[in-house]
């Protein structure tokens, strides 16, 4: 800068510029420190770190570095149970004069998974639990059919930080590894050491179908029913209910057509208006039955019964829900689902456990799922859902009757299950020829299946844990 003195033009130094410290970045060393760098800001009289865990820094740590460093290792900070977000920020400091670097965040890392353990088991499922871990908010559970993690790995994130997991979906009484990382955002601890443990022995499962056979408002029923009556017993079903299966006159065809067989059905007692319930008297021994209105024109049929090799005794509930894909048609069925609920809670005093399988007219694929919302906030799972062991789930359970075949994955039918049940496998049972629908197509919806267990879960383990799947590579799970 220049100015003129007594005519003489002098010149000044321009003071220098006071610029914000910048590349600032964190790098977690433990769950307790972190190494903050920056670039330098050139002539400062000294830097001052900030760290906090809100973004405003309202409450922060502050560190002081001479002018010329440009690193600091934070050794003492906090961890906590589960693990937050950190947040920082550096100031460069010149005579009272301040400018800040942007805000940074980082994570630090999460502690080690300590003591972990298998403390229950069922045929099909585990509830392994570990001590809390410092700095962790999620937990990856990794498992495998041996001890390096080759054989059928698979690996799942939890949703939260609890320190017990529950799955199901496994093989009856077979070995089994599970190991325990912990999660704190980008940071991703070690693997605990593996743990073996073994499944239950399977005492007793059965086979569930469920069938909208379209009996009076499909023609030639009578060779329909006998092809699936047939298709029933081929795929060994030990139990089932069918809907749109007729009134007085063509109850009668049912009954004949579809009793009896290779696995030796006989109608349950009870059924009436189209819903009838078929079992093998050689598992299972009805003990009662009935049916009741639940409104708009429809009812629901059910049937107790005891396994006779467990002694577990249960309900199967044989549901056919209004149609349509209106809002109106929704509320419909939230009427009817209503209706049944209230009063199988009264058939049921006891809180036996139910077996609730037919075409609800609702999925997850609608807009609306009132009858799934009702079952899910009743603690229900869908059969479906609960097993890893699944079949045929690509196509839709309703269509038409050409014999083409719709692969949206619209699952209209459906078996909801109460806790106390185990789901080894899930299957829509379908007749296919050269990729499309065997002729002739025998109703305007598939059978659907499960094979499901009440001798598993005397003691409950449990509902699945929330989690979500995650790369089971050995490199991941390693």
């Amino acid at each position: 800068m220049a100015a003129l003195v007594g005519g003489l033009s002098t010149t000044y130094a321009e003071h220098n510029r006071l610029d914000a410290p910048t590349k600032i970045s964190a790098k977690p060393l433990s769950p307790t420190s972190v190494e903050i760098d920056w670039a330098g800001s050139g002539d400062v009289d000294s830097y001052v770190i900030k760290v906090g865990d809100d973004r405003a820094l309202t409450a922060a740590v502050s560190k002081t570095v001479p002018a010329k460093g440009t690193k600091l290792t934070l050794s003492d900070i906090a961890a906590t149970t589960p693990g937050i977000d950190r947040y920082y920020r550096v100031d460069a400091v010149r005579e009272g004069e301040i400018r800040s670097s942007r805000t940074g965040r980082f994570t630090l890392l999460p502690g080690e998974v300590r003591d972990l353990a298998v403390t229950a088991v069922t045929a099909t499922g585990y509830e392994a639990a570990w001590k809390g871990v410092e700095n962790a908010r999620q937990f990856d559970v990794a498992l495998a059919r041996d001890k390096s993690f080759t054989q059928e790995p698979s690996a799942m994130r939890t949703i939260a930080a609890a320190t017990e997991f529950v799955a199901k979906g496994l093989n009856p009484d077979t070995k089994y590894w599970i190991k325990v990382r912990p999660v704190n955002g980008e940071q991703v601890g070690a693997f605990s050491e593996p743990v073996s443990f073994r499944t239950a022995v399977r005492k007793s499962s059965f086979k569930v179908a469920t069938w909208n056979v379209c009996s009076e408002k499909c023609k030639g029923y009578a060779g329909r029913a006998q092809i699936m009556a047939r298709f029933l017993n081929d795929n060994q079903v030990d139990m089932f209910g069918l809907q749109e299966s007729g009134g007085i006159r063509v109850g009668a065809v049912t009954n004949s057509i579809f009793s009896g067989g290779t696995r030796g059905f006989v109608r349950a007692d009870g059924g009436a208006k189209a819903r009838y319930i078929f079992y093998r008297p050689a598992l299972f021994e009805q003990i009662s039955g009935g049916s009741f209105d639940i409104g708009d024109d429809r009812d629901t049929t059910w049937a107790k019964f005891r396994i006779k090799e467990t002694d577990r005794v249960f309900y199967y509930v044989n549901v056919h829900l209004d149609n349509g894909k209106s809002k109106e048609a929704n509320s419909r069925r939230a009427r009817e689902m209503d209706r049944m609920l209230s009063q199988m809670a009264l058939i049921n005093d006891t809180d036996k456990p139910m077996v609730y399988g037919g075409d609800f007219n609702s999925g997850i694929h609608r807009d609306q799922d009132a009858p799934g919302d009702k079952m899910r906030a009743l603690g229900f799972g869908d059969a479906e859902l609960l097993t890893q062991d699944v079949t045929n789930a690509q196509y839709n359970t309703g269509h038409t009757f050409a014999t083409s075949i719709p692969s949206s994955g619209a699952h209209i039918d459906h078996f909801w299950l109460s806790p106390e049940f185990d789901v080894d496998s899930w299957e829509q049972l379908v007749r296919i020829t050269n990729g499309r629908y065997t002729t002739p197509v025998v109703s305007d919806h598939n059978a659907v299946s499960a094979v499901i267990s009440l001798d598993a879960r005397r003691v409950s383990i449990g509902d699945p844990t929330p989690a979500t799947a995650i790369d089971a590579a050995p490199a991941s799970v390693g």
